[in-house]
């Protein structure tokens, strides 16, 4: 992989990266921007809670069936036959567990040309040492209101 894995969310997607990090204090934010992504580009986005399991962002109303645990959404991940971009929220706790790490490695190891980037959203996420090599880190700043600049 590159050597800076500091990029931009449009050069992550478009990147061979399949794990992510994209660290925010704000996810629902960055939910809508990339539910606006979506929407514009027809690119399949999902989004992953351990509420509701995966839906797909744009189709709220559809949650894919037994999908709620950590290791079945990985496993929809890693058996899906088709384009897609996974936001896993809340997924720390399952991060420490060795079943989750054979699946990260099974998603790493695959070779059937099929783009799958998952992406951990959240703060301060800690993935382990033995992926920090294939993640790419992203963070999400939260911008200062510009304030009228005649005062």
């Amino acid at each position: 992989m590159e050597e800076n894995k500091n990029i931009s969310l449009d050069k992550l997607i478009d990147s061979p990266y399949r794990l992510a990090v994209l660290d925010t204090a704000e996810p629902e934010r960055l939910l809508s921007l990339f539910k606006r992504q979506a929407l514009t580009s027809g690119r399949a986005i999902y989004d992953w809670s351990p509420e509701n399991g995966l839906y797909r962002l744009g189709i709220e109303h559809i949650f894919i069936p037994r999908t709620r645990a950590p290791a079945d959404a990985l496993a929809y991940v890693i058996s899906s036959r088709h384009y897609g971009i996974y936001l896993l929220r809340e997924f720390d706790i399952a991060l420490g567990k060795p079943s989750i790490h054979r699946q990260l490695t099974q998603l790493l190891e695959k070779e059937d040309k099929i783009r799958r980037l998952v992406v951990f959203l959240g703060k301060d996420i800690e993935i382990p040492a033995v992926f920090d090599s294939y993640v790419a880190r992203l963070r999400h700043q939260i911008r200062p209101s510009q304030r009228a600049s005649n005062t």
